[in-house]
C-alpha cells in the first residue's frame, strides 16, 4: 500500500488538468472541431457535455497516475525521460487501440489522426510534467 503514495500527486493533478486543457483547445472551433465532427459523424449535443467532462477528467487522472508509476518505476525523472515514456505509452497502448477501432468500425483515417494526435500530444506533455516534478 505504501507504493500508492510514492507518486507526486500534485504532478498528477497538474498533468491531468493540462491534458484536459489541451483537449479543450484541440477540439475547439479554432482547431479541429469541424473536422472531428465530420470524420466522426456527430453533431454537438450540449446535454452530454457534463457527463463527458466528468468521465474525461477521471480518465485523465487515471492516465496521469499510471504514467507517473511508469516514469518512476522504469525511467527515473526529467523532462525528456517523462516525454519519452509518454510517447512510448502512446505508441504502445493508445495508438494501436485507436487504429484498431478505426479499422473495425470502417471510420475515416482523419478521425484517427485527430483523436490520436490529441492523445499523443496530451500524453507526451503529461509525461514531461510528471518527469520534471
Amino acid at each position: 500500500m505504501e507504493d500508492l503514495i510514492s507518486v507526486n500527486w500534485l504532478a498528477i493533478v497538474i498533468a491531468a488538468v493540462v491534458k484536459f486543457a489541451i483537449g479543450s483547445a484541440w477540439y475547439s472551433p479554432m482547431l479541429f472541431s469541424k473536422q472531428w465532427q465530420e470524420a466522426a459523424g456527430v453533431t454537438p449535443d450540449p446535454s452530454v457535455m457534463p457527463r463527458a467532462i466528468v468521465v474525461q477528467v477521471i480518465g485523465d487522472l487515471i492516465m496521469a497516475y499510471i504514467l507517473a508509476r511508469f516514469i518512476g518505476h522504469y525511467a527515473g525523472d526529467g523532462l525528456v525521460i517523462g516525454a519519452v515514456v509518454g510517447f512510448m505509452a502512446w505508441i504502445g497502448f493508445v495508438a494501436p487501440v485507436m487504429l484498431g477501432a478505426i479499422m473495425y468500425e470502417s471510420r475515416k483515417m482523419s478521425l484517427f489522426y485527430i483523436n490520436s494526435g490529441y492523445q499523443l500530444i496530451g500524453i507526451v506533455v503529461m509525461g514531461a510534467i510528471i518527469g520534471v516534478m
